[in-house]
């Protein structure tokens, strides 16, 4: 299976032969899928790692519907990723983090149909939650706050947020404030940020500082 899915070779009429319910990891990225084969896919109890990157273009045969699919029925999953997947909704975060509680790591980067309401779901429901990819979204200060002053701001300690047109200063600021073990830190693209965050950063420099990567741009 390792081999077809590297190759692109999976595909919705062939998915049910190859995979089996103690299936712990599936890498979907170069592969043409649709829900129907999230759907068998979702009968894997055991997956712990799904990746549904878009490795090329854009994806759109994956929507909102694939997604709750997966996250109903693979509650144990600890690493989504979703990135340009652009049929994905708010719902299909909002079910994947009440489902699957021990989800770390998630990129939904480049998903614009993507809000506030997604990051406020994994702010209630993620406590686990390490590393999260939202660039390119349409969330704003309100839903990075929600984020990081949820359940899970003692465990994030990755936060990409590049090229979102509606975060200010409010959001690094946030993140820094109240994610501790915070150690990289990814703005850059973001133009209503300014120099106040630079200074915010300059003021973490101490001895006991975890941040190991910033990105960000000045406008």
């Amino acid at each position: 299976m390792v081999i077809m899915s590297k190759r692109g070779l999976l595909t919705d009429d062939n998915i049910s032969k190859v995979i089996h319910d103690k299936v712990r990891e599936i890498d979907l990225s170069e592969c043409d899928m649709t829900d129907d084969g999230l759907l068998v896919v979702s009968l894997c109890k055991q997956l712990r790692k799904l990746d549904l990157n878009a490795a090329k273009q854009n994806r759109t045969s994956i929507s909102t519907v694939g997604v709750q699919f997966i996250a109903r029925g693979c509650p144990l999953l600890h690493t989504v990723y979703l990135r340009r997947c652009m049929n994905v909704t708010d719902d299909a975060i909002v079910t994947l983090a009440e489902c699957c509680r021990q989800l770390m790591r998630l990129n939904i980067g480049g998903c614009n149909q993507i809000t506030d309401q997604s990051l406020a779901a994994l702010g209630r429901h993620c406590r686990m939650l390490r590393s999260v990819n939202f660039s390119r979204t349409n969330v704003t200060d309100d839903g990075v706050i929600s984020l990081v002053t949820g359940c899970c701001k003692q465990s994030l300690m990755e936060v990409h947020m590049s090229h979102c047109v509606h975060l200010t200063d409010e959001s690094v600021e946030a993140v820094m404030e109240f994610c501790p073990r915070v150690s990289i830190l990814l703005f850059d693209g973001c133009p209503c940020i300014t120099e106040r965050s630079r200074e915010a950063l300059e003021d973490l420099k101490s001895p006991d500082c975890k941040m190991k990567q910033v990105t960000w741009t000045i406008y």
